[in-house]
């Protein structure tokens, strides 16, 4: 052909009649650029006898007016079968061999479901032999989905689907990160990650059996991550305004509260209750709804993606010197948030500076109760203690590890002790 993105294939001989052939295109072909196809496509037709064609000329009964009885086949399909990183807001789109009937269409003879048999509601569209189911809402992340299609369907002429078809897909499987808004909040979409740590054969181990086993997490998102611990001068400005109070040090060196030129420090000496004030009134003062993260928020966003024992890699001191303040460059106490490099995700001090409280009650075998797997996992539904994640200004660097879980008291307060905030749209 002479435009540049259609390809032709003329056979050499003519095809025969009441025949069903098959064509592929791989995906080794190339644009001009280089670039190949996202994928092989594969389709089918059938060619329709001669004695069929209504245009040839009289016969001298009036021309042949025998029935159309070929049954339509499916030829392609979109998303392709066990497809995956398919975005939220993708329609199904499924060309046939032949014009589909309209009323064949519906909820029983083409249906879109969810990985718990649910149906998901939706409009078909019919252009000729395409049909493209477009869902009333956006689609789950991270969610396995079916299509089936039955010998329901049916063509312009009344004839039943050669044969049912279903095929499977996954929905987006790659973080999407927006960068930090004024307030220092970065949103991400969700995702899925392996949480824990078995044991010193694993990139991300040191045999401690809090850790153990890993298991499949799964956030559904989305959520906000702020992208630096509380700052004395962020907290100050709750307690300045009735809402929060400080109870700790006013003469440990080490602490950071109302200190001159310590503002831009992480907030210390606050126990896990004055976090929970401290966002209930971020809560009454911006939208959504602030909180601490969750242990599985907390990893999630500390890995920003890698598998190592620290978001920049597994080699110790050449890593962590540019990512964190910990025993090896700042014993003396804790340092100013978002002055060493942030994740891949925007987001500092993960590792070191402060430990970190988050939102659940500590269980050092929590993790066996969820070894298969969980889905926005929170904790166990009581305890005495509250995870803390991330190590500290004095830490060693397996404290640091993006796995390594720790604890301490509801009412704790100490120099190495602070928090981030998450938040709910």
């Amino acid at each position: 052909s002479n435009s540049k993105n259609v390809v032709v294939l003329l056979p050499s001989s003519s095809l025969s009649n009441a025949t069903l052939y098959s064509a592929s295109v791989s995906s080794t072909v190339q644009d001009i650029s280089g670039n190949s196809l996202d994928q092989d496509s594969s389709w089918k037709f059938t060619t329709v006898s001669a004695s069929s064609d209504n245009s040839s000329g009289d016969t001298g009964s009036g021309g042949d007016t025998s029935a159309d009885t070929t049954q339509p086949s499916v030829v392609s399909i979109s998303p392709s079968e066990n497809a995956s990183s398919i975005t939220v807001d993708s329609a199904i789109t499924v060309v046939f061999s032949e014009s589909i009937s309209s009323a064949s269409l519906s909820s029983s003879t083409f249906k879109l479901m969810d990985n718990s048999s649910n149906s998901i509601s939706g409009s078909y569209s019919l252009n000729g032999s395409t049909v493209t189911f477009t869902p009333t809402d956006n689609l789950t992340h991270f969610r396995d989905y079916s299509v089936s299609l039955t010998t329901g369907i049916k063509d312009s002429a009344g004839n039943a689907l050669s044969s049912a078809k279903s095929w499977s897909f996954s929905t987006l499987s790659n973080v999407v990160v927006i960068s930090a808004d004024s307030f220092g909040m970065v949103l991400l979409s969700g995702g899925q990650f392996e949480m824990g740590a078995d044991n010193e054969s694993q990139s991300d181990g040191t045999g401690n059996s809090r850790e153990l086993p890993v298991h499949t997490v799964t956030l559904t998102g989305p959520f906000y991550v702020s992208d630096h611990e509380v700052t004395a001068a962020e907290y100050k400005a709750c307690v300045d305004a009735g809402s929060c109070s400080y109870t700790g040090s006013t003469t440990n060196s080490k602490r950071t509260y109302d200190v001159s030129g310590e503002e831009n420090f992480p907030i210390n000496y606050v126990s896990w209750n004055d976090a929970a004030n401290y966002t209930s009134w971020l809560t009454s003062n911006r939208s959504g709804t602030y909180r601490l993260c969750t242990e599985a928020e907390w990893e999630y966003a500390a890995r920003a993606g890698s598998t190592t024992k620290w978001s920049c890699g597994n080699n110790n001191d050449s890593c962590l010197i540019n990512y964190a303040w910990y025993d090896s460059n700042s014993r003396t106490g804790p340092k100013a948030v978002k002055t060493k490099l942030a994740n891949s995700w925007g987001l500092y001090d993960f590792h070191g500076n402060i430990w970190e409280l988050t939102s659940d009650y500590y269980g050092g075998s929590y993790y066996s109760e969820i070894s298969g797997g969980a889905t926005n996992p929170s904790g166990p539904a009581t305890g005495g203690s509250r995870s803390t994640r991330g190590g500290g200004y004095s830490s060693e660097t397996t404290s640091l590890r993006s796995s390594n879980r720790y604890y301490k008291g509801q009412t704790s307060q100490s120099s190495t002790l602070g928090f981030r905030v998450c938040a709910t749209p």
